[in-house]
């Protein structure tokens, strides 16, 4: 009898990043240039309306959380949702949990290995609720506009403060936008 191989997490091109030490320590940017480092991520797939956005981006976390958990993995960082295309009725997205750790099993329930974003891109901070993020967003069109600048046809909104257990008036979110 032959051992099943080892699932490595890591097979892609990551690069392991120490536990944060406080995310709410980072300071606020507004349109500051960065390099996204990829980071092994457990991710997922989802659809949400606009009227159930928050509440799906909160549950949808909530499952990866459940497979890290059966994996025996360790979260190891702030969760992003990466925004692949949205409408008038709603929008698709991946959500991910950095973790470290490696494991025999593969993800279930839709959950696969993967890595974050990586590459070139500007950083927002946003506070407070996910609902009045609008303004943000319009500022972040803005500030491209003003500096003739091309975004990738995606956005990354990573969570400083946990969306599963932080007041939705208290969030802390930083949003990547990724250039082209």
């Amino acid at each position: 009898m032959v051992a099943p191989p080892v699932v490595d997490p890591k097979a892609v091109d990551t690069q392991s990043i120490a536990p944060a030490t406080d995310p709410l320590k980072r300071p606020d940017g507004f349109g500051d240039e960065a390099e996204l480092k990829p980071v092994p991520v457990l991710m997922k797939k989802a659809h949400a309306s606009w009227d159930e956005a928050f509440a799906t981006i909160v549950a949808t976390l909530k499952q990866i959380d459940a497979e890290i958990a059966r994996l025996k993995l360790k979260s190891n960082g702030a969760p992003f949702i990466i925004y692949t295309s949205t409408d008038d009725l709603g929008f698709d997205f991946e959500a991910a949990v950095p973790f470290e750790g490696a494991t025999m099993d593969k993800p279930q329930n839709e959950v696969v290995f993967s890595a974050s974003p990586a590459g070139k891109a500007l950083r927002f901070t946003h506070r407070g609720p996910y609902d009045a993020m609008d303004p943000t967003y319009e500022q972040i069109a803005n500030l491209l506009d003003a500096k003739d600048l091309e975004a990738q046809d995606l956005y990354i909104e990573e969570y400083r403060s946990d969306p599963r257990t932080t007041s939705p008036d208290d969030l802390v979110i930083d949003i990547w936008v990724p250039l082209k």
